[in-house]
């Protein structure tokens, strides 16, 4: 895994026979030992690069569904103790997996995105009902989607469909992720393409953020 490029969102499995309680700060050690024996996943958060590759690390993130407020976990856990990886999960194989009442806001998604050449992938309070099985959605929960797009996506009609998308069932949080490996809220992008304003937008990589000129993040269409 030493040489495997990871990506913010991805998941991975660290191995469960380890002391996860090392790689986390005290007061959060024994949640991160129960989280790793059970076999659950965590996320890759945005890296500090010269931490990270100097000292062979990877940050990663688990929320336990607590209420009312949920907990945050970090870990810096050395690489060599990571077991499996995976982009995060598509949207057409986590629908199964969802609330009744999301089921027909998922499917009609899933037609705007195959109809834009956009691939879908969840993450956030979904993924994580999912994969652990335990409860983090209610009736205030959005769906958070990462969007890849690429040189053939029909970007600007992909964001006129989720803007025009019903605010209920499910409400549409998320990233879009170009082919640059820069991504930026998708709602804040839709606002400054459909307004001229601002002509900057906050975009993130797998290890910066940055004010990036809207012409610059969508060239690639």
């Amino acid at each position: 895994m030493n040489n495997t490029q990871f990506h913010r969102h991805d998941l991975v499995w660290l191995n469960p026979g380890i002391d996860a309680g090392l790689f986390a700060t005290v007061n959060q050690a024994d949640q991160a030992r129960s989280w790793v024996k059970q076999g659950f996943p965590l996320v890759v958060a945005r890296q500090s690069d010269t931490h990270t590759k100097e000292s062979n690390q990877i940050i990663l993130g688990f929320t336990l569904p607590s209420a009312p407020t949920r907990t945050r976990v970090l870990l810096h856990a050395n690489v060599s103790a990571i077991i499996r990886y995976s982009r995060p999960l598509l949207l057409q194989d986590a629908m199964e997996g969802a609330p009744e009442h999301w089921r027909d806001g998922l499917e009609k998604l899933y037609t705007i995105f195959e109809k834009t050449g956009t691939l879908a992938r969840v993450y956030g309070s979904f993924s994580s009902q999912i994969f652990t099985g335990m409860s983090y959605l209610d009736e205030a929960s959005d769906l958070d989607l990462l969007l890849e797009c690429r040189k053939e996506t029909r970007l600007r009609e992909l964001l006129t469909e989720l803007e025009s998308f019903p605010l209920s069932l499910p409400r549409i949080d998320g990233e879009i992720l170009v082919p640059s490996g820069w991504a930026v809220a998708w709602r804040e992008l839709a606002v400054a393409l459909r307004t001229g304003t601002p002509r900057e937008v906050l975009a993130k990589s797998d290890c910066d953020t940055a004010l990036i000129p809207i012409q610059n993040f969508i060239h690639a269409f």
